[in-house]
């Protein structure tokens, strides 16, 4: 693919090296000479001086023949400008980093619409949406959020004397919008028949829409969380977005922020959010609030400072800390201090670009089952012999499960038997090894 960045800063200079990694062709425009220079020493990709909201910038970097043109620069309204003018140059797709919610939630305007922008993007709530999947779903083995994050792929053991031991699946009585995909019995991973029943330390694979996940997990685990109590040290618009995302949802949410006129504007602003002018990331104000027995603690202020106070929070025995870390560079500290995998909003911001652009081709989704079943994302071609057939009269030979499908609108769901395959949709399938090739060959799904 033909891709124009426009912006080489943290989130353009990630998304470059994610795209050039994947081997499109990339062009990248900035302002800051040295800027380009650092990406140009790096990265194999071409580089442009200048202003992106130029018309003749553009024209010049080859936005009319471009497969995308993704504005990433710190400035939302120059990012709509940007993919204004491109798709008014003839660019196929555009994308715009937008930072301030009104953009995405306002609900008189559809920016997107009046700025000709196909996709838009936030770091900061792609971030907090990943923060909330897991924080709802503490005792998953994996998570892998897909379909815009309105479905979910999860892990689980299955708990001794758990409601679905022993009863096949096709009396299990399992959500509608939800499947059990697979099972994962003494390292060998499998798919399961009309007739399967799971056994205590089996790991089941379960596919279920955000609002069916948590009813599916019931027949598999005893363990019923109740209310749970999160502590997030400072307040900018990720915490923001991560009290929305939680907001109804069993959560007793306690918010700290020191600066006071920020506290202030944050209570009158978010609904049913406990928050606090102070500084969780103080070991007094940390002991003296008890944090010690929330569920979970989240930092979102400095690295430095996110590093230091969930270290405190962990020693002092919070089992789940969720520090945001943007610098890469402190990824070994973090694993030697015992605090995870660090939550960076350009990551996030860069798997929301490869989701937008590399839907349509086929994809693996890796380190679920050992390499005893394939898990893919692809697009049926054209030339499908199954278009036209529905989920129910599918032979059972290649073995092959859809998971996830999307509507006309592009509105993914978790589909019933009655599902028909259709040229040029977008699938989340499940198959072994064995059938993988000719799974790929009846859907006529491209890509390497």
């Amino acid at each position: 693919m033909d891709i124009i960045l426009c912006g080489g800063g943290d989130i353009g200079g990630a998304a470059a090296e994610m795209l050039t990694s994947r081997g499109d062709s990339v062009t990248v425009i900035d302002p800051d000479e040295n800027r380009l220079n650092y990406l140009e020493e790096y990265l194999d990709i071409a580089v442009l001086e200048g202003s992106a909201s130029s018309a003749s910038m553009l024209v010049k970097a080859g936005a009319a023949n471009a497969d995308a043109v993704i504005a990433t620069t710190a400035i939302d309204e120059v990012n709509l400008v940007i993919c204004d003018i491109a798709a008014c140059l003839g660019a196929k797709r555009t994308l715009a980093r937008v930072d301030h919610s009104m953009f995405l939630q306002d609900e008189q305007l559809d920016y997107a619409a009046i700025f000709s922008v196909d996709h838009l993007f936030s770091p900061d709530r792609a971030m907090a949406s990943a923060m909330a999947s897991r924080l709802r779903n503490p005792a998953a083995i994996a998570i892998e959020n897909f379909a815009s994050s309105e479905i979910e792929l999860q892990q689980i053991e299955v708990d001794d004397g758990a409601a679905g031991i022993g009863k096949p699946l096709r009396s299990l009585g399992l959500p509608r919008t939800a499947k059990l995909a697979a099972v994962t019995r003494r390292g060998q991973a499998f798919l399961p028949a009309a007739d399967t029943a799971v056994e205590a330390g089996d790991i089941v694979t379960l596919v279920a829409a955000q609002d069916a996940i948590q009813a599916a997990r019931k027949f598999f685990s005893k363990r019923g969380f109740g209310r749970r109590s999160v502590a997030i040290s400072g307040g900018p618009p990720a915490a923001v977005w991560l009290c929305r995302f939680l907001g109804g949802r069993n959560f007793d949410i306690t918010l700290f922020e020191p600066d006071r006129a920020r506290a202030e504007f944050l209570g009158e602003k978010l609904e049913n959010i406990t928050v606090l002018h102070s500084d969780a990331g103080q070991p007094e104000v940390f002991d003296e609030a008890h944090l010690e027995h929330v569920d979970a603690f989240v930092s979102m202020r400095s690295d430095e400072q996110n590093m230091l106070s969930c270290a405190y929070a962990r020693r002092n025995g919070v089992k789940t800390v969720m520090p945001v870390v943007r610098h890469t560079q402190f990824a070994p500290l973090l694993e030697e201090l015992d605090l995870g995998t660090p939550w960076n909003p350009q990551t996030a911001a860069v798997q929301a670009i490869s989701r937008v652009l590399h839907n349509h081709e086929f994809e693996r989704i890796e380190g679920f089952f050992n390499d005893t079943l394939d898990l893919m994302r692809l697009r049926v071609g054209n030339e499908s012999p199954l278009c036209g057939k529905s989920l129910l009269e599918l032979d059972t030979s290649p073995s092959l499960l859809v998971l996830a499908s999307e509507d006309p609108d592009g509105k993914p769901f978790v589909p019933g038997g009655d599902m028909q395959i259709a040229a040029g949709s977008h699938m989340i399938v499940l198959t072994t090894f064995a059938d993988s090739a000719e799974v790929r060959r009846l859907l006529d799904a491209e890509g390497s």
